[in-house]
């Protein structure tokens, strides 16, 4: 049996993360989606434009590459006019498994449910939990979002393209 010398230093241990400021991979992941809208806008400018309904194949996708690609562009604005805050840049943590995994499982309970809730319900519904679960807290934005985002989706598929849910 032996005895440790207390004043032994333990060994350190190297924790290997990858330290980026936080603006600076936002706008990364902007610009990789920007292509990746382009790439599919691309695509969808290759589909017929018209048919007897009047709105073609390439209609839908191209109002969604379109409001996509505003809304990235917008979003870099923002982020270069952006003042930096007083608050530390983060670490980029990338283990979330559990995370993921519930994700993954609210994702496919709704879409299991989603004949029996209905789309409106069914889309608050994942919205909140995919929100709760991504760590959004405040109430205000959780009971107001899903709505409005269901909604939303509704009126453009309803009164935009006059596709209706049975």
């Amino acid at each position: 049996m032996s005895i440790k010398n207390a004043d032994a230093e333990a060994p350190e241990v190297e924790n290997k993360t990858l330290t980026v400021r936080k603006k600076w991979l936002e706008l990364a992941v902007y610009f990789v989606l920007l292509a990746a809208t382009a790439l599919y806008a691309n695509d969808a400018l290759k589909l017929p434009s018209y048919s007897s309904s009047g709105i073609g194949a390439s209609g839908f996708p191209l109002l969604v590459a379109t409001l996509i690609g505003i809304s990235l562009l917008l979003l870099i604005i923002v982020s270069f006019l952006s003042k930096p805050s007083q608050e530390s840049d983060s670490l980029v943590e990338i283990s979330r498994p559990v995370q993921v995994l519930l994700s993954m499982m609210v994702m496919v309970a709704v879409v299991l449910a989603l004949e029996w809730v209905g789309l409106i319900v069914g889309i608050t519904l994942l919205a909140f939990l995919l929100m709760k679960l991504g760590g959004e807290n405040r109430y205000s934005l959780l009971l107001t979002l899903p709505p409005l985002l269901a909604l939303g989706i509704y009126a453009i598929f309803v009164l935009v393209l006059g596709v209706y849910f049975d």
